[in-house]
């Protein structure tokens, strides 16, 4: 089976993530060695720091010093994690910085928003406005999506995708909680969210699959990389 990794800061001299291009090299063989071999590449966007001009030249020129190192054997597809202010509003479009040719867009906001009345009207304005799928990153970071089934059943309903990063099925604590989410279909991707060999640990990828297979079935797997994969087949296409 496929895994796909929808989530990383794998390119060099982008963000907070790889420093340089051996780091990001060696990220990817500890992803390709845990059967990941597709990846997305998603670089902080933050739209109140940055013009989205300015953030696609830089993204561009990091992945061209890392493309030559990448190996045949990897898939990788281009995205952005967008931090979401009210200043990306000024965007004509967010197309740039979905997944590839997608319309899917993985966003970031602050952890303490409820989701709930201005902030659950203005994810609605983002996805009319723009016509875009958005994706919650890292989920179990929201105390108000965490603990609350219902509430990302309702966001669920506009078409909202939920992300994980890998490393928090490890904590039994975190787990638990996310085991109900899956009861409940509420997970669609998996990411290493990886930043450097350190940082949610990729070289626990594959350990995750492993816990989530013997806690729930191989089926949850299975049906997250099937999505991940028509996901991906979009975004390259």
């Amino acid at each position: 089976m496929e895994l796909y990794d929808m989530h990383s800061h794998i390119l060099p001299e982008m963000d907070d993530g790889a420093e340089n291009v051996e780091v990001s090299k060696k990220i990817l063989n500890v992803l390709y060695s845990q059967g990941v071999s597709h990846i997305c590449l998603t670089p902080h966007y933050y739209s109140h720091k940055e013009s989205m001009e300015d953030f696609l030249k830089r993204r561009e020129y990091c992945y061209n010093l890392l493309k030559p190192h990448i190996s045949k054997e990897i898939e990788i597809c281009l995205g952005a994690e967008v931090y979401v202010t009210d200043i990306i509003m000024n965007n004509t479009s967010l197309k740039p910085v979905c997944y590839g040719n997608s319309s899917y867009i993985l966003l970031e906001f602050p952890y303490k928003t409820t989701f709930e009345g201005s902030s659950y009207d203005f994810l609605i304005r983002l996805i009319n406005r723009y016509g875009v799928k958005p994706i919650l990153a890292h989920i179990e970071r929201y105390p108000s999506l965490i603990g609350n089934p219902k509430l990302m059943q309702d966001l669920s309903s506009y078409g909202i995708k939920f992300q994980t990063n890998a490393v928090s099925y490890l904590d039994r604590g975190t787990f638990r909680k996310l085991k109900k989410l899956i009861k409940y279909g509420l997970v669609d991707f998996i990411g290493s969210d990886a930043h450097n060999l350190v940082r949610n640990s990729p070289h626990k990828f594959g350990e995750a699959i492993e816990l989530i297979n013997k806690k729930t079935s191989p089926n949850v797997v299975r049906a997250i990389s099937h999505f991940s994969k028509d996901v991906f087949e979009d975004a390259v296409k």
